[in-house]
């Protein structure tokens, strides 16, 4: 299990916990936008990082680190073990084949934000100028594939109407090196009365997972 120095510090500052530590989703939640309860457990194997570059101050070395995973406390099929300590996150909402936007209010209710892990679909989100905050996760999907950037673009760009960022399957691929399937992971929090978003972009690689990236959305 996470210690619990390190489930205080997703909750305090998630952008810094995404640089050190592998973070994921797993597991269904509400179809909709709604406060729930999580729980932070351990995932098995150990994730590469760059300790330079975009992570801390200098130097470019790997290492390995921690692997963890985020769980719906209402999921069925992930019963959580007696003293699992859970905290409330805003949930954005998600359903399959469909898209959900949340309204993320600039004062009460959770700091933080959770969406599904993004294998292929896109997000979008605006944070507005009394700092609160947009945020949609689209599972659009042409037949079996979701779909291409440009058509998940123009679905933003309809909905939102302008001041908004995106995130597509495209953007995930960019980041990778090697050519294996691109994964990222999205956290909102608010901090000093305002929302922020930040997405944790990751490959899986014959040799194991790899951190590519954490930016702001």
């Amino acid at each position: 299990m996470p210690s619990q120095a390190q489930i205080n510090q997703f909750i305090a500052n998630p952008e810094q916990f995404l640089r050190a530590y592998s973070v994921r989703w797993r597991g269904a939640a509400p179809e909709n936008q709604c406060v729930i309860n999580v729980g932070m457990f351990d995932r098995a194997g150990t994730a590469r990082i760059r300790t330079g570059s975009r992570f801390f101050v200098k130097g470019n070395a790997k290492a390995n680190t921690d692997m963890f995973e985020l769980r719906w406390d209402g999921n069925v099929n992930w019963p959580f073990p007696p003293g699992t300590q859970t905290f409330q996150v805003q949930w954005s909402g998600y359903k399959a084949g469909q898209g959900r936007t949340a309204a993320l209010p600039a004062a009460g209710g959770p700091l933080l934000m959770l969406t599904p892990e993004f294998t292929g679909c896109t997000a979008v989100c605006r944070v507005n100028g009394d700092g609160s905050a947009d945020f949609s996760h689209y599972n659009l999907k042409n037949g079996a594939a979701t779909l291409d950037d440009a058509d998940m673009r123009a679905i933003a760009d309809a909905e939102y109407g302008g001041g908004h960022a995106t995130m597509t399957k495209g953007d995930m691929r960019a980041r990778n090196k090697r050519g294996g399937a691109a994964r990222a992971t999205v956290v909102g929090m608010r901090r000093n009365g305002a929302w922020e978003f930040w997405v944790q972009y990751r490959e899986d690689k014959a040799s194991g997972e790899q951190i590519r990236a954490v930016e702001r959305l």
